[in-house]
């Protein structure tokens, strides 16, 4: 009688090999997938927190930016001419270093955001350089330059 004790051996060691090198491949192939996804989960978030921290800024230098704009009543308050002017010429300092953070602010969402976003960011950005520059004509105190004032600004206000 033949010993086949030496070739079940084999065959078993065979299918053994095999079968750990089948389990190694499927095992290697489920750990690039799970490597990728959390790659890709942890972009998702990365570019999530730059899209807020870019809309949180903007939202601060356009507070910032109407915090100057509105002190126009202040401006309204005064009658007399010089310290009218002297009230406008400080809104129209801090006005420029607001707009500059609005500016600033504004690149980085057109950067982050969405195409919709980005053209309400550019949109909002336009009507604040625009009443900015009627600014300065409140010196005259007329009745027209502060109607083209408060027009301005009442577009910068709805394009928020």
């Amino acid at each position: 009688m033949v010993d086949n004790s030496r070739w079940i051996g084999l065959i078993t060691g065979g299918t053994a090999g095999v079968a750990s090198w089948v389990t190694g491949r499927g095992a290697t192939r489920s750990a690039r997938v799970h490597a990728e996804v959390t790659a890709h989960a942890a972009q998702a978030a990365e570019a999530r927190t730059r899209r807020c921290d870019a809309y949180r800024e903007m939202s601060a230098a356009v507070h910032g930016l109407s915090e100057v704009l509105w002190r126009v009543e202040e401006v309204d308050a005064t009658a007399e001419a010089q310290l009218r002017a002297a009230l406008v010429a400080q809104m129209q300092t801090a006005a420029r270093a607001a707009l500059n953070e609005v500016t600033r602010a504004s690149r980085e969402v057109m950067l982050e955001g969405p195409t919709l976003v980005a053209e309400a960011v550019r949109t909002l950005r336009r009507a604040a350089i625009t009443t900015s520059s009627l600014l300065g004509q409140l010196v005259t105190g007329s009745e027209e330059e502060r109607s083209r004032y408060d027009a301005a600004i009442g577009t910068s206000a709805r394009s928020t």
